[in-house]
């Protein structure tokens, strides 16, 4: 069975043999968590179509994950020995320096989404399931933080060419990237672990 993407004009092609994959709930289950969580920043938005105000104060998840973000890149930089500081949560800034502010736009939804589509869609246990779904979220977090800690770096250092560099689009090419090596991993175990094994529940 041959799987093709299209994410931003980047054409992926998986083939996957004996394991069991529904194209519908794949498709479902990506749509609905992009659109999702696009319709849900618009609720928790003040310009939204549809604002909450309560959502956006106590359920504010977009927000918080953005926050996530900046203060682990903030941690990081500080572990290397730099001074850092937030003028806001989703800040992050190298004293002397311009800062990086994260927007909901910088959490890599798309890939998300995909990665967690492609698992759930898989006829294997909840288990193994939700073991490489949480690999595949916590390596294209561990990219994020990553990416916001260099660019706030070649802002201390006035590094031109990663300050020119689109750092959104290139981020989104490297998730889609990883992705795609991680779905042969999850393909190629699956495989390897039903030819050595008869247990219905994998």
């Amino acid at each position: 069975m041959t799987y093709s993407f299209f994410p931003h004009g980047i054409a992926i092609f998986v083939t996957v043999k004996k394991v069991k994959f529904s194209i519908p709930l794949f498709l479902g289950i990506f749509i609905i968590l992009l659109q999702g969580f696009y319709i849900y920043v618009g609720v928790t938005t003040k310009d939204g179509r549809i604002y909450s105000a309560f959502l956006e104060q106590y359920a504010n998840f977009p927000f918080w994950l953005s926050a996530f973000v900046a203060k682990c890149a903030a941690v990081l930089l500080q572990v290397l020995g730099y001074t850092v500081h937030q003028t806001s949560i989703v800040n992050v800034t190298i004293t002397g320096s311009r800062g990086v502010t994260i927007a909901w736009g910088c959490l890599g939804i798309g890939p998300l989404s995909l990665w967690v589509a492609f698992t759930t869609a898989h006829r294997c246990s909840f288990k193994y399931k939700l073991k490489w779904i949480l690999a595949g979220v916590a390596i294209i977090f561990a990219l994020n933080i990553l990416r916001i800690a260099m660019i706030a770096l070649s802002n201390h250092y006035n590094w031109v060419y990663v300050r020119h560099f689109n750092a959104h689009s290139s981020f989104n090419i490297l998730t889609y990237v990883i992705i795609l090596l991680l779905m042969v991993l999850f393909v190629k175990r699956y495989n390897r672990l039903t030819e050595h094994t008869t247990n219905p529940s994998l």
